[in-house]
């Protein structure tokens, strides 16, 4: 999900209302037979809200005419042709967080915007420019191409179209499981500790309850490939990243998310983001993304034949 397909999207139908996102004070959060909050299901994510704010955007939250407006001008500007499969699970309408509705996943810092260092910033045009302009072998392709990445690499992002979680839990363990390319996460609620030459995308993930929230602190990231695709500038994850969540249930139908990432090689300070994920009343698939992955050799055809007939 990178700068071309940044408007790839034709946002058709809503995920989120401000009715289903309220917060009920009644609200008794369910227990498994362990005690812990229970936050199993199949839950949704997906709404036209970025991770940074829009130029000209100053406040997180939106009235609905707001939020009307703004999600009207980032449908506006999709291309006439998108992908079919795209153009049915789009949104149109921003995320709604606890009622709100939101101009960016990103709170924290105040504008909205992933505070990039000088180093971070230029590695993240690098990487994007090389999605850009390189087609030559599959290598060069961002991951998601390839089957090795997506929304659910922490921090999980929030894209414009639905996307399906599963979470299962026991005592001892969590697991995520979102229907696309980044696979199974596990959280590790009993063991803490792994070496530090075990490194994955994913990281390693440990969590433990404080309340009805889970935190989750992840480390252990591979340094082969820090980027994150996003819709907009991609996100820089190193080998000493540091990703703090939170997840907590809200009320039957929402799950509130909220991460920090941290790294002082990548960005001039930690930044937060937060968004929801509503109860999905349907089924999570299994993600077959390598068996059916037939479209990167015409990305890597159609790439080559474009630069080709440059001027």
């Amino acid at each position: 999900m990178y700068a071309p397909k940044i408007f790839v999207c034709l946002l058709l139908f809503s995920i989120f209302s401000p009715a289903s996102a309220q917060e009920s004070s009644a609200y008794v959060v369910p227990r498994t037979e362990y005690g812990h909050p229970d936050l199993q299901g199949n839950w949704l994510t997906g709404a036209s809200t970025p991770l940074e704010r829009p130029d000209g955007i100053h406040e997180l939250i939106l009235n609905q005419a707001q939020a009307q407006e703004l999600a009207a001008a980032i449908v506006a500007l999709n291309p006439e042709v998108n992908d079919p499969d795209v153009d049915l699970v789009g949104t149109t309408e921003l995320a709604v967080v606890k009622g709100e509705y939101r101009s960016s996943v990103i709170i924290q810092p105040a504008n909205g915007k992933i505070p990039f260092s000088a180093a971070g910033l230029a590695l993240s045009t690098q990487i994007l420019t090389s999605y850009m302009h390189k087609f030559d072998h599959p290598e060069q392709r961002p991951p998601s191409e390839r089957c090795l990445g997506g929304a659910g690499n922490p921090p999980m992002r929030l894209y414009p179209f639905a996307t399906p979680y599963q979470i299962v839990q026991n005592q001892d363990y969590l697991m995520i499981y979102p229907e696309d390319s980044s696979g199974v996460r596990i959280i590790n609620i009993k063991n803490g500790t792994q070496p530090q030459a075990l490194r994955s995308v994913n990281g390693f993930s440990v969590g433990n309850w404080q309340g009805d929230t889970l935190n989750i602190q992840t480390t252990h990231f591979s340094g082969i490939d820090p980027s994150r695709e996003n819709f907009g500038r991609l996100v820089l994850i190193g080998e000493n990243s540091r990703v703090l969540e939170r997840i907590t249930r809200l009320n039957a139908t929402e799950l509130l998310y909220q991460f920090t990432v941290e790294d002082s090689a990548y960005y001039t300070e930690p930044w937060s983001g937060e968004y929801s994920f509503t109860r999905l009343d349907g089924n999570v698939y299994e993600y077959s993304c390598h068996e059916g992955n037939y479209s990167l050799p015409g990305i890597l055809r159609g790439g080559q034949m474009q630069s080709a007939s440059a001027p």
